[in-house]
């Protein structure tokens, strides 16, 4: 009796060393976690009298990235964030919530960003936790923004063997050695300690499981966010595309439409006719280059670049392209360019074209073999020895914050015409030649920068 009564205590003391480690390293669920949170958010704010105040006390004790207060219509009341407070909860969910006073949950991109003391700590685009709560005792719901890493590393709880769990594997080793000492007969003991061998091992295989799915949940889980991420983008871009093609093709169509209906008109002066028919030619060309530029993108990204190599020295270039300021050093004809000549020119032109097209009233375009910018953003690989094409406008200068997507296809400023393909077909031509295309802007002008291979012939060596 007495030796089964410590065989007892045994097993009971490692059934409980095991059901602690077990529930004190099991991850949080989130109903859980965002319940507890909102019914703190929700004491904090009905008991303050300050709506203001409550909040930022709720986000300081919870350490979410916002708190706000919603009143039953979805209106922010009350926020941390003054680009959140005024605005309507639109989402269906939440809506859902709100109206049935209930707590509702989901990962979903912001519409505004979350402004903290004056700074953007969460842009347009970012997924975050939103959950909504009613506020029990009170009128509205309580709104909860939180970051998903931060989400997931509060769901999991310390590994490693818990003190608890330690006293009790101790107890339970104690009650097996005195187990040990009262039983009469090696083999019984030894048979135990291979059993308890076998359940630690059982154990170490569950939880070497039990961490390969936690790792394939989130990496599933930060595809699944890239994914949605990748479709928003391409749906954005989808939609200014078909936004700037209404508007660039029906503008000058509309001229060219209107000015056939004032040709029907023959009381005319013959000058008032040769203005209509001037605009009609000027639009129709219009028409023509936009649907050439989208075509030319296609058959590039499609068929890649075609080209017609030669080589020319860069002097003979330079008057090919049409620069205006070539410059003048002793042995410019020795260096010499293996590229395609017309596409040279189209490039500085297109560069030219986009300038005025952008305000530009004064437009000078230069080469030599030495580069006049340290460009601001440079795209491609600028060869070893390059020979540089510069396009230097007096224009308005092109936003800091635009900057980075200057080149990228259909991106443009709201407030500027042109189909947002032009400097995305110079960066690929640029590319395709095997050279790369800078820019530095301010607010007095821009200047384009582009780098192409070159060599220098033997007549320069000899020369030295």
């Amino acid at each position: 009796m007495v030796s089964a009564a410590i065989w007892v205590l045994a097993a009971a003391a490692l059934a409980f060393a095991i059901i602690h480690q077990i529930s004190s390293t099991r991850p949080v669920g989130e109903g859980t976690l965002f319940r507890e949170d909102a019914f703190t958010a929700a004491e904090i704010i009905v008991g303050s009298g300050s709506a203001t105040d409550a909040v930022a006390h709720a986000r300081n004790r919870l350490g979410v990235e916002a708190v706000s207060v919603v009143d039953q219509s979805g209106l922010v009341t009350a926020s941390t964030s003054n680009t959140i407070a005024g605005l309507t909860v639109a989402n269906p969910l939440l809506r859902f919530g709100i109206d049935g006073r209930r707590l509702a949950a989901l990962a979903v991109s912001l519409e505004e960003p979350i402004e903290i003391d004056g700074v953007v700590e969460w842009p347009v685009g970012s997924v975050l936790y939103q959950v909504v709560s009613p506020l029990h005792g009170g009128e509205g719901s309580v709104l909860l923004h939180y970051d998903v890493a931060e989400l997931l590393a509060r769901r999991t709880r310390p590994g490693g063997l818990q003190p608890p769990t330690v006293e009790l594997l101790t107890m339970s080793g104690v009650f097996a050695a005195l187990g040990g000492v009262v039983l009469i007969g090696h083999s019984r003991a030894a048979r135990r300690h291979r059993e308890m061998v076998a359940e630690s091992e059982l154990l170490r295989a569950h939880s070497r499981e039990l961490e390969q799915a936690n790792t394939k949940l989130a990496a599933a889980r930060r595809e699944a966010e890239r994914a949605l991420s990748l479709a928003e983008e391409k749906m954005r871009i989808r939609s200014e595309f078909v936004l700037m093609i209404n508007h660039e093709l029906r503008t000058p169509l509309t001229s060219v439409v209107t000015g056939a209906e004032l040709l029907r008109d023959e009381t005319l002066e013959p000058e008032h006719l040769a203005e209509i028919i001037d605009s009609m030619v000027a639009n129709g060309k219009r028409l023509n280059e936009i649907i050439d530029q989208i075509l030319a993108v296609a058959r590039i990204e499609n068929r890649g670049f075609a080209s017609d190599l030669a080589t020319v020295s860069l002097e003979e270039l330079c008057v090919a392209a049409r620069i205006d300021d070539i410059e003048d050093t002793p042995d410019l004809d020795t260096v010499s360019v293996h590229t395609d000549v017309r596409t040279v020119g189209l490039l500085v032109a297109s560069l030219a074209d986009n300038a005025r097209t952008h305000g530009a009233s004064r437009v000078v375009t230069r080469c030599g073999p030495e580069p006049a910018i340290e460009p601001m953003l440079e795209l491609g690989d600028r060869p070893p020895s390059a020979v540089f094409f510069t396009v230097t406008d007096d224009g308005p200068g092109i936003d800091l914050e635009f900057l980075p997507r200057a080149f990228e296809k259909f991106e443009k400023n709201s407030f500027s015409s042109g189909t947002g393909l032009g400097l995305y077909m110079v960066r690929l031509m640029v590319e395709a030649l095997g050279g790369s295309v800078g820019v530095h802007t301010t607010a007095q002008g821009t200047t384009f920068q582009i780098a192409l291979p070159a060599h220098v012939s033997d007549r320069r060596m000899e020369t030295v």
